[in-house]
């Protein structure tokens, strides 16, 4: 999903809540919840697409798989040069023109525009980061794939195994693959995902600490905290009070 504004507005991904300024656009990941019910009556669009629709080419696969979509956290990005009036007329105007004849012509399209909206971005970001240009994309997509898998089953699922299961690979496949392209194992993959939900529930919201720990997918409050203290080095009550 790509959200551009042209008015500030507050949205929230995962819990976690951004206020986007005017000309402003936020990139976020598949596996992520978006709340833009406090967005108002805020002038903007929502782009949202799926990663069969936008890969035609090496080139297509590597920016999708890139951090624009799967970094820690969703990237903002701040284009004054491309106002309203600017948008409406590279971005909308094509799309709506190109929809009334429909069929490959809509799809191409609309393909151009997307890719217009990420190429800038993406070129900052693999300069300011000095991004690697990936050497195996099967393997990129495949951790991306385990990435949005976790997001949407951590809290039932935190055995190697299920992942693997899912993506028809072997948990060692895994584990080695995710090593070689993230230096990370699945495991703490996995962990980590599940700690930054945990962490956000703990400072984002009211609930108790008891409800925070089922809503985890602990059966027991006292398993949820050492969780918590062994992964962040702090119980839920320092985190929240901080």
């Amino acid at each position: 999903t790509i959200v551009k504004t042209f008015e500030p507005i507050d949205i929230v991904v995962d819990t976690e809540r951004y206020h986007l300024t005017a000309n402003q656009m936020i990139f976020v990941g598949p596996g992520r919840s978006i709340d833009m019910s406090k967005a108002g009556a805020s002038k903007g669009y929502a782009f949202c697409f799926t990663a069969a629709f936008y890969e035609r080419s090496i080139e297509d696969t590597a920016t999708i798989n890139s951090a624009l979509f799967f970094g820690e956290r969703p990237v903002l990005y701040h284009d004054a040069s491309f106002d309203e009036s600017a948008f409406n007329q590279q971005i909308i105007r094509r799309i709506s023109r190109a929809y009334v004849q429909g069929g490959p012509i809509f799809e191409l399209v609309a393909h151009h525009c997307v890719e217009s909206l990420l190429l800038d971005i993406y070129h900052d970001l693999s300069v300011r980061h000095n991004m690697p240009q990936p050497k195996n994309m099967t393997d990129i997509a495949l951790v991306n794939h385990f990435s949005v898998l976790i997001h949407k089953h951590c809290r039932e699922y935190t055995h190697v195994q299920f992942y693997a299961d899912q993506l028809h690979v072997t948990a060692r496949r895994l584990t080695d693959i995710c090593l070689a392209t993230t230096g990370k194992t699945a495991k703490s993959m996995i962990l980590s995902v599940l700690i930054r939900q945990a962490v956000r529930y703990i400072k984002h919201t009211n609930l108790s600490i008891s409800q925070i720990s089922y809503q985890m997918g602990f059966n027991d409050e006292s398993n949820f905290r050492n969780f918590v203290k062994k992964q962040t080095g702090h119980i839920p009550r320092a985190l929240r009070e901080n």
